[in-house]
């Protein structure tokens, strides 16, 4: 077995995430993790309780990094605009993280105050405050926004699980005309 010393909960989670992306969550164990990284699985527990907090970790960041694109990309923008944003940003980032995108199916494992929980609120605050200046032909704003996430992250993770045309322009052009659905409600 190699050393621990240069291990770290980066590299432990770098790890997890190649194993994930490659294999899937179910292959995510202690043991399959302290193969990967050459070291014995007892290794681990000086930087995770279990797996979960693996995965709490993996979905922080994922999260958070979705996030930061979103603010980012959404400063200065409203409207039609923002929410056409959100929704290609979204699109674009869960379709480059491939098998990563599951982790939407972990965080209700998580109490509130779970820093994963907590990220994944601040991804769905954003798109509320986008909404909340938006009127709307017939939906409420809440019921719009939950609408629209849920067709957002059904459509790209069903994509992600080949359930969907193999073509990618054809998906590309499926789901802008998704969005353009949604958008057809907001009032100018």
């Amino acid at each position: 077995m190699g050393k621990t010393h240069d291990l770290s909960r980066e590299k432990i989670m770098a790890t997890a995430q190649k194993i994930v992306g490659e294999e899937g969550f179910p292959q995510l164990t202690f043991g399959s993790l302290a193969k990967a990284l050459d070291i014995r699985s007892q290794s681990l527990y000086n930087y995770y309780a279990n797996v979960d907090a693996v995965i709490e970790d993996i979905g922080t960041n994922f999260m958070k990094t979705l996030y930061m694109k979103m603010a980012e990309s959404l400063t200065g923008i409203s409207g039609k605009e923002a929410l056409r944003g959100y929704a290609d940003i979204a699109h674009a980032y869960f379709e480059s993280q491939g098998q990563l995108v599951q982790l939407i199916y972990y965080v209700h494992r998580y109490p509130e105050d779970s820093p994963f929980v907590q990220e994944t609120g601040r991804v769905l605050n954003l798109l509320r405050r986008v909404t909340q200046h938006v009127k709307l032909k017939k939906m409420t704003n809440d019921a719009y926004e939950e609408a629209f996430i849920s067709s957002v992250l059904g459509y790209t993770v069903l994509e992600i699980m080949g359930f969907l045309t193999k073509i990618q322009a054809k998906q590309q052009q499926s789901f802008q005309q998704l969005v353009d659905l949604y958008l057809g409600e907001v009032l100018e």
